[in-house]
């Protein structure tokens, strides 16, 4: 069969199971790095922040370059796949590295394990991340059928986050010290690294009996600089790729500021146990399946564009809403059962937005991919899909950092535990 029309359930199933890897490190980092490091290692907050900007200084480099490497790569095994496996073991450790820093490291020592094992991290994922993308755009080049494919990895990878988060809290609430116990992080850790490691070599495994149907490296210039930069200003010619990347700004943004502060708003705003905080993992994945059920209807009655407009305003209204209601005294105090589950139902509406978003944005790309191969006479789904990486790890990274210096301004003292906090803060 070739890349044509439908794929099998099983090779859709395969690529998509891919994502829960990156949604459980990237949850894993976002939820409980500033509660580690910050609440319980005491390292300030804006040391936290500027570790994480630091590695995209990385990323900036990286992500382009393995997108214009792993278009050219020639092997028995595809452009693609090679990566995928170097990928899996490197991600998992660096992933547990970053959770279990040597006892006795002051500030400095701290910053520079963190942002050391950060890029590390950062710079694995490069090595998975895009070329998995990139493999999703050339399974099928039909336009639904894309658009499922990505559905399949939007569904995958909350499936993942959530998990990580669920069990996470969990094993936070059942621990003695909760999340205040450094000692409490590793298990953690090592869960989600043998998780993440598993599971792309599985993605890898399964979907490797569609690399001789896929498009293989075409007559592409030799790499050199020059050249690689002549590639990126010819993607950014495209219209519809720039209104993507906007898409991708506030995309990782929003998901950036929440994941660094939720845990903290959650512990310390709304002063929820660990077992409450566990349970909204569990609002994530119907979120996901009712983007996944709606997407192909969206595409087809208001089109991609507009089905990214209508994911911001959904994304938007449920993020500020509570705690707007909260500031405006309009809202149940802390104790009473409606808060959890007015809160629980922003999540579920948050997600449902964000879901709406990403398989959007990832369908629309492989569409932008065939645009490209017509005005420019490339396929080079890497680089698309390096762009789309590295500015969502940019809006992430810069909403972390953004977030460690508002944690120090706004006077929040490490150490805190739930209802120790001031009224003013």
């Amino acid at each position: 069969m070739s890349s044509e029309g439908q794929l099998p359930v099983r090779t859709k199933l395969a690529f998509g199971v891919g994502a829960s890897a990156e949604a459980a490190v990237g949850i894993g980092f976002m939820a409980f790095n500033l509660l580690f490091y910050y609440n319980v290692l005491g390292l300030p907050a804006k040391w936290c922040g500027t570790a994480v900007m630091i590695a995209l200084l990385f990323d900036a480099v990286s992500d382009p370059l393995m997108g214009a490497i792993s278009d050219r790569w020639r092997s028995r095994w595809g452009r693609r796949h090679p990566f995928l496996f170097v990928s899996a073991i490197p991600l998992g450790a660096s992933f547990v590295a970053i959770y279990s820093p040597p006892e006795g490291m002051g500030h400095m020592g701290l910053f520079l394990w963190l942002t050391g094992w950060t890029i590390a991290m950062r710079q694995s994922l490069t090595l998975y991340q895009v070329p998995h993308l990139a493999l999703g755009a050339e399974l099928s080049t039909d336009y639904i059928e894309r658009s499922r494919v990505m559905s399949h990895n939007a569904l995958f990878g909350v499936f993942g986050g959530a998990g990580i988060y669920l069990l996470a809290w969990q094993w936070f609430g059942s621990q003695p010290g909760s999340t205040e116990n450094a000692a409490n992080y590793l298990p953690m850790a090592i869960g989600g690294g043998v998780f993440a490691a598993l599971v792309i070599l599985s993605s890898a495994w399964f979907t490797r009996d569609r690399i001789p149907l896929m498009a293989q490296p075409g007559d592409l210039p030799p790499f050199s600089v020059a050249q690689f930069w002549r590639e990126i200003r010819d993607c950014l010619r495209n219209p519809n790729y720039r209104v993507l990347l906007l898409g991708l700004v506030f995309l990782g943004a929003a998901l950036g500021i929440r994941e660094a502060v939720n845990a903290l708003v959650g512990r310390f705003f709304w002063e929820f146990s660990a077992e409450d905080i566990s349970y909204f993992g569990l609002a994530t994945p119907p979120a996901y399946m009712l983007a996944f059920a709606i997407i192909p209807f969206l595409h087809r009655s208001i089109d991609k564009r507009w089905s990214l407009v209508l994911g911001i305003f959904v994304v938007c209204t449920a993020a500020v809403t509570p705690v707007s209601l909260r500031l405006w005294g309009s809202f149940p105090e802390n104790g009473d059962p409606w808060v959890w589950r007015i809160v629980m139902f922003g999540v579920f509406a948050f997600y449902t937005g964000i879901a709406v978003l990403s398989i959007t944005v990832m369908s629309a790309l492989a569409d932008v991919a065939d645009e490209h191969e017509v005005e420019n006479g490339r396929r080079q789904e890497g680089i698309l899909y390096a762009a789309r990486t590295f500015f969502g790890k940019v809006t992430q990274g810069l909403g972390y950092g953004i977030s460690g210096f508002i944690v120090d301004a706004i006077g929040f003292e490490s150490g805190s535990t739930p209802g120790s906090v001031a009224p003013e803060v």
